[in-house]
């Protein structure tokens, strides 16, 4: 059993290293306290609608796809990662959509982050690039999570630097 989930581990890892420059958007936000950016609140992202996909700004959807991974939780994933043309899970097969979510949900896996800056970093096509800090156990990296407004105004995370976080996924 020892060696079936070491091997398991070793082909994911061996994935996640082949597709990480790849990854596109998709998955949804939930309330974080676990942010720096003084004075704001994280806004709720799924209050608004039972079926609605995304978040209500960029911020929101970094805190939702982060909690939702810190909790394991790839539906919610699902709803928040995405592209300007909608949320991922709406847009891919489901079997390239559950293993891209399991390589991101483990890699994202976390004690604590916070944002390393006040605002977005602002880039091409209106897309924010936010720089986070993730930190596990007595490990700590830096990176950086790319979001991109989609239909409705609705904020997904469109792609996220995990090459720093390589050593997470154990």
């Amino acid at each position: 059993m020892q060696r079936k989930m070491m091997r398991n581990r070793m082909l994911m890892y061996s994935w996640l290293l082949a597709t990480a420059t790849g990854l596109s958007a998709c998955t949804r936000a939930i309330q974080s306290t676990e942010t720096s950016i003084p004075g704001a609140a994280a806004p709720k992202v799924l209050s608004d609608a039972p079926n609605a996909v995304g978040a209500a700004t960029g911020t929101a959807a970094v805190e939702g796809f982060l909690k939702a991974a810190k909790a394991q939780d790839l539906q919610t994933m699902s709803a928040i990662w995405g592209t300007t043309k909608g949320a991922a899970r709406d847009h891919m097969k489901r079997d390239d959509l559950e293993k891209r979510l399991i390589i991101m949900q483990c890699t994202l896996t976390h004690d604590k982050w916070v944002f390393l800056e006040d605002r977005p970093r602002l880039q091409t096509g209106g897309r924010q690039e936010f720089q986070i800090e993730i930190s596990q156990a007595q490990r700590s990296a830096k990176t950086s999570v790319l979001t991109v407004s989609g239909p409705g105004g609705r904020w997904f995370v469109e792609d996220i630097n995990l090459l720093p976080l390589k050593e997470f996924c154990r």
